[in-house]
């Protein structure tokens, strides 16, 4: 699993993060700013996420595209299942 925060604060509304990775990155309906889909989301929270590894390309093209760099992506975690 990869985990992905948001300091949405420092968020601008520009949409590269979910032009980049629109299954994982959503738009704030109620503020504009960058939020983690639902379904992703760690404990309900709109900053905060888990994301399977197949994203990992994905969010790491969020991550860069990112003009205030607001997107922090941690390297894929080993599954001890």
């Amino acid at each position: 699993m990869i985990i992905v925060t948001i300091e949405r604060e420092g968020c601008i509304s520009c949409g590269q993060c979910w032009g980049s990775c629109p299954e994982f990155f959503e738009e704030n309906p109620d503020d504009g700013w960058s939020m983690v889909a639902e379904k992703y989301r760690i404990a309900g929270k709109l900053d905060e996420g888990s994301a399977p590894d197949q994203f990992e390309e994905c969010l790491s093209e969020a991550q860069d595209a990112c003009p205030e760099e607001v997107i922090r992506v941690s390297p894929p975690q080993p599954s001890f299942d």
